[in-house]
């Protein structure tokens, strides 16, 4: 071979082996190209884009469980007549005079306690309760203040209760409130709740001093010990708790209420209050509507409805002229 021929061998070496050098270089630095693309900030971005309303849930399921208690109210109601309380048929005389709202047949069941103080004390009427005709049956709780004046009354409407139960084919009873502090009425009510296994839920609503119109729902929380319900606002805020306490004879229910301004209003926790003193006879109030209606359709016996209870379903318009 020529010295031309053996230096263009060399040279056609020299470029193979820079080439294979390149090739191997590209090699090296097409996986580094890859990965910038990936850690560019539009796919951070997205990334960020897509957390924002996770994180929104997750804050707004934070609020709607509070911590933190505005105030706790402790409704114990007793299981036996057998209290100091209502010893005594001079008490009720002393009751009966002091207040007309105290009737002969009530009996004391339990007391009232407000953020640690003792706020009033809770009455029913028995008798009238535990009367053998389950068309006859009125079931009236009232609120009295420590001192023995009467505070608010509560009482089933056997008509509404028939009414509902019949159109949802379950039992729904209808309370109506009467406080001494306003002038107007207020209902709770039981509602359907759909689906079925997801427990009870009842509703009522009031306007408040401002004239301002408010709506909350007592949702059942299921699957607990005891009898727990959550109260709720229109924006379905947790802004209230009942907690019915596990293995108390008599029934002990305490109220949460995380709203400031719902913890200072009246009304909202006049209507917890006496809403939580149905809840020991809350099965028993069911099984009456039930008896009742079976009678109602299976006999010719119409219901007649007790005067007190006749005279809040008139016309307060009418009534005002």
């Amino acid at each position: 071979m020529s010295n031309e021929q053996v230096e263009q061998t060399e040279t056609n070496e020299e470029l193979q082996e820079q080439i294979k050098k390149g090739v191997v270089q590209e090699k090296i630095e097409e996986p580094k190209e890859e990965k910038k693309p990936i850690k560019s900030e539009g796919k951070m971005t997205a990334d960020k884009v897509k957390d924002k309303p996770e994180d929104k849930k997750k804050k707004e399921k934070k609020e709607k469980r509070e911590t933190v208690v505005h105030s706790k109210i402790e409704v114990d109601l007793w299981r036996t007549k057998m209290h100091r309380k209502e010893w005594g048929i001079r008490l009720d005389a002393q009751r009966t005079m002091k207040d007309r709202q105290w009737s002969r047949d009530m009996d004391l069941i339990g007391t009232v306690k407000r953020d640690g103080e003792t706020y009033g004390s809770l009455g029913l009427r028995e008798k009238r309760w535990k009367a053998a005709d389950h068309l006859a049956r009125r079931f009236v709780m009232k609120l009295f203040s420590p001192s023995g004046y009467w505070r608010a009354s509560l009482e089933r409407l056997q008509g509404e209760s028939f009414a509902n139960s019949q159109a949802t084919k379950e039992s729904c009873p209808v309370y109506s409130c009467n406080f001494k502090h306003t002038r107007n009425l207020f209902r709770i009510k039981r509602l359907a709740h759909f689906p079925r296994f997801q427990g009870e839920v009842f509703g009522f609503s009031y306007l408040d001093e401002n004239d301002i119109f408010r709506s909350f729902t007592i949702d059942d929380k299921r699957l607990t010990f005891g009898s727990d319900w959550y109260v709720k606002n229109v924006h379905d805020n947790v802004i209230a708790k009942i907690d019915g306490k596990f293995a108390n004879l008599g029934g002990k229910f305490d109220i949460h209420i995380f709203d400031p301004d719902l913890a200072k209003d009246k009304t909202f926790f006049t209507i917890l209050i006496l809403f939580s003193s149905t809840l020991r006879f809350h099965k028993d109030i069911k099984k009456n509507i039930k008896k009742s209606l079976k009678e109602l359709r299976e006999s010719d016996t119409e219901l007649k409805l007790d005067d007190s209870e006749s005279n809040l379903y008139l016309n307060p318009r009418k009534l005002s002229i």
